[in-house]
């Protein structure tokens, strides 16, 4: 099996398991649908090989800047993937700390590509650079519509508070 040209970069590739053959042979997302139809083997299966990409992509993508926080974005994939498959597009966070997994899934779907970001190279290339993809998520990103920005998460926390004079 040869790797689609966005893997160039991609570090580590492990072997298909022998499920793959039966759950992985075609997309459980059929070709005029946008999300799967029911949740069966297929679906679980398939839901599995996202979040694993993702994980190991978010990964890799903060060691190859020696910078980033991998562990936020890497609690929340299972849910990400899921919703995912359920059909859900606008997916919402206001943690800055997660920019590297949201990358990471615009990477893999494709969103990037009109910033240039075709491989897993350019994707590292850019990632936390001033013309490409911040530290935190950026409203100069293709496909972002309310980014988290540095500081939203103690403007919504202080919202809630009741100031004593």
């Amino acid at each position: 099996m040869t790797a689609p040209t966005f893997c160039e970069g991609i570090l580590h590739f492990g072997a298909p398991s022998s499920a793959f053959t039966q759950y992985g042979a075609s997309s459980a997302i059929a070709a005029d649908q946008t999300a799967i139809t029911e949740i069966n083997d297929q679906a679980v299966y398939q839901c599995r090989l996202i979040v694993d990409a993702l994980r190991y992509t978010t990964l890799q993508l903060c060691a190859s800047k020696e910078s980033g926080h991998p562990g936020g974005f890497a609690s929340s994939a299972d849910a990400y993937a899921a919703l995912v498959l359920l059909g859900h597009t606008n997916i919402v966070t206001e943690v800055g700390h997660h920019a590297p997994g949201f990358y990471s899934a615009m990477f893999l779907d494709g969103s990037l590509e009109d910033m240039g970001i075709h491989t897993m190279n350019d994707l590292q290339a850019r990632f936390r650079e001033r013309d490409g993809l911040l530290g935190h998520l950026s409203g100069a990103i293709p496909g972002l519509l309310a980014p988290a920005a540095l500081g939203s998460r103690a403007a919504f926390c202080n919202s809630g508070r009741v100031f004593e004079p």
